[in-house]
């Protein structure tokens, strides 16, 4: 049986990458299909792999913004053809648009978020890229559900992800949980001022992803919160825990705290 393997884009380092990774250990020599393909700023892992790009990344820009690319993503998916018995998508809204001659199974970290939750996932753009998507969300949503549907197996990467699968896509999907990302042999860096027993919050800091309600959660809790991640959203959940509970919390920088 021939296997493919199907990923939004390999742009970043975030949980759906180390997924997209995992699978290429479960299929080893399976090529992984994708938009974009920049490797200064994803897993250095990918570089041993047969990394197929769209002809879309053949523009740098959309390389360093995959944002920007939001108008072609939809087309370069439903323009691609796979040849394989298996086609395993790793999708948060694009890849699971592929044609295939064989089977496909979509693994969803989460329906596409620019689309069912837009006002937090485009809260730090610029103004013209929110009335962008505005105006396409209307043809997007219908693209995306015509995909979703195209599958013959949908599985949710969680309980809450499989509540909102079934509720915009009415697919009732199986929960596979992700495999875990940490490696306690990796390398390691002291920290001034942890005490043990702190908890532990790692994340890209943009605002789907909701740290400021962890936050929220330990203001009146004795442990220490550590919250460490880089993105657009630093700055401000770092004085929103210092005005709250500075002995309490605190906020690291990805690379500044390990």
């Amino acid at each position: 049986m021939t296997v493919a393997l199907v990923h939004d884009y390999l742009t970043q380092r975030g949980g759906a990458e180390r997924v997209a990774l995992a699978l290429t250990d479960a299929f080893p020599g399976a090529p992984l299909h994708t938009s974009l393909h920049q490797p200064s700023t994803t897993f250095a892992e990918f570089d041993g792999i047969d990394v197929r790009p769209m002809p879309i990344n053949r523009m740098g820009a959309l390389r360093r913004n995959h944002r920007l690319a939001l108008p072609f993503l939809a087309p370069a998916f439903s323009a691609t053809t796979i040849s394989a018995d298996l086609v395993v998508c790793s999708s948060s809204g694009w890849a699971h648009g592929v044609h295939t001659e064989g089977r496909k199974v979509v693994y969803c970290h989460a329906p596409a978020r620019w689309l069912y939750q837009r006002d937090r996932y485009v809260a730090e753009s610029s103004r013209s890229t929110r009335m962008a998507l505005g105006a396409l969300a209307p043809a997007l949503r219908r693209w995306d559900r015509r995909a979703a549907r195209s599958a013959d197996r949908y599985l949710a990467n969680s309980a809450r992800t499989r509540g909102l699968i079934r509720e915009v896509y009415g697919i009732d999907a199986e929960v596979v949980p992700p495999p875990h990302g940490v490696d306690a042999t990796g390398p390691q860096r002291p920290t001034a001022g942890l005490e043990d027993g702190f908890v532990l919050c790692v994340s890209r800091l943009l605002p789907y992803k909701n740290v400021d309600l962890v936050i929220d959660a330990f203001r009146d809790r004795p442990d220490q919160l550590v919250v460490v991640g880089q993105g657009p959203e630093a700055a401000r959940l770092a004085r929103t825990a210092g005005a709250n509970a500075p002995s309490a919390i605190r906020v690291e920088r990805l690379d500044s705290a390990t």
